[in-house]
């Protein structure tokens, strides 16, 4: 047997994707277990041997696809010189992770109203990526004196908009131009001085 149709066979890896599917449609308020069994292919009390709660299940799938989010974004800028090129690396990671990981990004835009606010504040979260970037290029000059935090409020949101404009059908432009228009005027929002080596 190989190792897909082992994770596709273990009965928590089923649990996590069917609540994925049903939390993105339904939301997680309108999601019961009966139906996130029913469509994972296991009883209703298998549920309980995995998670405590739906409330346990949807927030432990919310820290894994932020985690896997984050990640991303680290591993794409470790190797990437100075915050203007890290900032564009990011953001070119973050439109990747919506094209290529559809449900995972979804849920974590949904799960931001509800998951976000449960979890460790010192944990770090996507978020304090772009914030880390940004401080960085504050302190060497190439950005604009401001807040980190706002600038990265800035740029995520320009980011997410830009992808749910795309996703809504209201921007037909491919992906990787709109991840180099958003990665340009974010460094314009974010005063970036040229002028530097």
């Amino acid at each position: 047997m190989n190792q897909s149709n082992i994770k596709s066979a273990d009965p928590g890896e089923k649990i996590q994707n069917a609540a994925l599917k049903l939390f993105i449609k339904k939301g997680i308020t309108g999601t019961t277990t009966k139906e996130i069994a029913k469509k994972a292919g296991v009883s209703e009390g298998t549920i309980y041997n995995y998670f405590e709660s739906k409330g346990d299940l949807a927030y432990k799938l919310f820290v894994r696809h932020m985690d896997r989010f984050r990640d991303l974004l680290t591993e794409s800028t470790s190797s990437t010189e100075g915050p203007d090129g890290k900032l564009t690396t990011a953001i070119r990671a973050f439109f990747g992770f919506a094209q290529n990981n559809p449900d995972a990004y979804a849920y974590i835009m949904i799960g931001h109203y509800t998951e976000l606010q449960k979890m460790p504040y010192e944990k770090k979260k996507p978020r304090d990526i772009f914030v880390d970037i940004i401080g960085e290029g504050i302190r060497e000059g190439i950005f604009t004196d401001k807040d980190k935090n706002l600038g990265a409020a800035f740029v995520i949101g320009m980011v997410t908009r830009v992808i749910l404009f795309h996703t809504s059908g209201m921007i037909d432009i491919p992906y990787s131009r709109l991840a180099e228009e958003t990665a340009a005027s974010s460094l314009n929002v974010l005063g970036y001085n040229t002028a530097m080596p």
